[in-house]
């Protein structure tokens, strides 16, 4: 960091974790106790009977054959997509839905630890035109960011703006040990945060939009959440089922029933011990790390600190079906160092086709990898 000027500070704790494997973990969790998870399925439509939601159809995005999922609560978690799961709910009962999320993208820049030695993170609350800058350790490189700007078209893999990119490096160039350039971004990756907007918003913006969640019940029956963040997840949760139970949707239980469950992987001893300190730590893996050491080739080293077992582990366990699925989701090499990930994709794409028989989809991840790395002027 640079001394020059600074006059002083804050110091604070927090938590960090790996967003992807714990949605992975909570999906693996849910099937563990009788759930059934369907992966690589596109909604295409909501089933309605006698005017209230029962189901919905879907389509297998391997197979291209559609399905019917019938369900006696159907919850709407769907991120910046919500709104139109509630057109589709709208429109079957000739009442079409008002929008109520305002997405906000936020951009991302990955570069090499060197630009900020040491373990902690660095937070700026008011850059020169006033906004919030962060340069944070994880996995082994530093992210930079990030960016509030109102997006509007929900793209699955939204891409940053010129400004936003010249913001980061601009701002961050005044508070790193150097200043970072273009060719030392890594990875570029974006964010959609889905923002409730309440029914007076006006158009001038995201940043004074509310982060909380929100729970709503059409008149159809379809349960709809969004808003929130990560660090009130199980909170959210409760507050769903709550509302379930009380719309008699869902039969009535006690409340907490999830308090103490534990994650597949935990360690109810571990407790934070394990910082993610680079991409493949195989901490990330808790209980599990013995079986994945335990596959062939957990003595083989793809590059970037995957071995070989890692990605067998993430086809026979993990539901790992492509090498984006291996390299961005199950480990997060896409996100840290885009070029690493890529050439990485053809040996990941030759175990991934092994284990399960299928295209391992090679083309695709290099396409988007090259997204990854292109900075926009």
């Amino acid at each position: 960091m640079q001394p020059a000027g600074l006059v002083g500070g804050v110091k604070y704790w927090d938590g960090q974790f790996d967003d992807a494997r714990v949605a992975l973990a909570l999906a693996r969790t849910a099937a563990a106790q009788g759930a059934l998870v369907i992966n690589h399925c596109e909604v295409k439509g909501l089933i309605h009977n006698a005017g209230k939601v029962v189901g919905l159809t879907c389509e297998d995005t391997e197979t291209r054959e559609a399905l019917n999922v019938r369900a006696r609560c159907v919850i709407n978690a769907t991120g910046v997509w919500v709104d139109g799961l509630r057109q589709m709910d709208g429109d079957a009962l000739g009442r079409p839905a008002r929008p109520m999320v305002a997405p906000s993208q936020g951009v991302h820049l990955v570069v090499d630890r060197e630009f900020l030695p040491g373990d902690h993170a660095l937070l700026v609350p008011k850059t020169r035109d006033g906004r919030v800058l962060f340069a944070v350790p994880w996995l082994g490189k530093l992210i930079l960011g990030t960016t509030d700007t109102p997006r509007h078209d929900l793209a699955l893999e939204p891409e940053p703006f010129g400004h936003e990119v010249a913001f980061i490096l601009n701002e961050s160039a005044r508070y790193l040990r150097r200043a970072p350039q273009r060719a030392d971004v890594r990875s570029c990756w974006v964010g959609l945060r889905p923002l409730v907007k309440p029914a007076e918003a006006s158009d001038d913006g995201t940043k004074a939009l509310s982060r909380e969640h929100t729970v709503l019940v059409s008149r159809s029956g379809l349960v709809t959440v969004t808003g929130g963040k990560w660090t009130t997840y199980r909170a959210m949760a409760e507050d769903v089922l709550s509302k379930c139970m009380a719309d008699a949707l869902l039969p009535h239980r006690p409340g907490g029933a999830t308090l103490k469950q534990l994650l597949v992987g935990a360690d109810a001893g571990a407790s934070g011990r394990h910082p993610l300190s680079q991409a493949s730590d195989l901490s990330v893996y808790g209980r599990e790390a013995a079986f994945v050491e335990a596959l062939p080739g957990s003595g083989r080293q793809l590059g970037g600190g995957l071995t070989e077992a890692m990605v067998r582990f993430a086809v026979r366990h993990e539901y790992a079906r492509t090498v984006e699925d291996v390299l961005a989701r199950r480990v997060r090499l896409l996100f840290l160092d885009a070029r690493l990930a890529c050439s990485l994709a053809p040996a990941v794409g030759a175990i991934v086709a092994e284990e399960s028989g299928r295209d391992p989809e090679i083309a695709a991840f290099e396409a988007l990898a090259a997204k990854y790395l292109h900075l926009p002027a």
